[in-house]
């Protein structure tokens, strides 16, 4: 089972049409982790890239490096005004989405019956109001880059790091009930869902749920 936020990096090669080499430790086999080590790490790991001596620890410097230093199609857009807002959906992302969706919602419902424990649903319902209010901050970003809701993107009129960075973890979401609804909710997010869960990379570049 791939880590979210290392898909978003493999999707962005994808997405480049970079070759790459994914390297996955197999901690299953490994002995001394205790359940909730592995659960915490399944959820936040980072990826790592490493390429010509340069080593980044980072999903955002990741991505950010991987759009800026290789040819292929433009992942930020061209404006301030959308680079800012691609930002700001970045940063919620990372600082709102993340520590609801990620590592309770996505941790509880999909990771630990993965690793063989039972899931807590004290502590999703906990998160989901957070969860919903980061949804919704990044459902209302994207409309101040749109006219009401007629665009394919949460930014701009392509695909931008903020679509990459979001699309692994809504990919997760979508298994579980809860974030069905939370996704099903938004009209916005909603339209975005399906036409960016279509693209080829996404398909090559998806987490596994097994």
């Amino acid at each position: 089972m791939n880590s979210a936020l290392v898909a978003a990096a493999r999707l962005a090669c994808e997405e480049k049409g970079l070759g790459y080499t994914l390297e996955e430790p197999d901690l299953l086999k490994s002995k001394g982790f205790r359940l909730a080590d592995l659960l915490t790490y399944m959820c936040e790991r980072q990826p790592t890239l490493s390429h010509a001596g340069l080593m980044l620890f980072d999903l955002e410097a990741i991505l950010r490096y991987i759009d800026e230093g290789f040819p292929g199609p433009i992942l930020q857009p061209e404006r301030a005004r959308d680079r800012a807002l691609m930002t700001q959906i970045m940063a919620v992302t990372r600082q709102h989405l993340c520590p609801s969706a990620l590592n309770v919602v996505i941790g509880q419902r999909l990771v630990m019956p993965f690793l063989g424990g039972h899931t807590d649903l004290t502590l999703i319902t906990k998160v989901l109001p957070a969860m919903r209010d980061a949804l919704y901050a990044v459902e209302q970003l994207s409309l101040l880059s749109h006219d009401g809701e007629r665009s394919e993107f949460l930014v701009g009129s392509d695909l931008s790091l903020a679509d990459i960075m979001l699309l692994p973890i809504v990919g997760y979401l979508m298994a579980t009930p809860e974030g069905k609804a939370a996704i099903g909710a938004s009209t916005r997010l909603s339209r975005w869902w399906l036409v960016v869960s279509r693209r080829a990379a996404w398909a090559r570049a998806r987490p596994q749920l097994s």
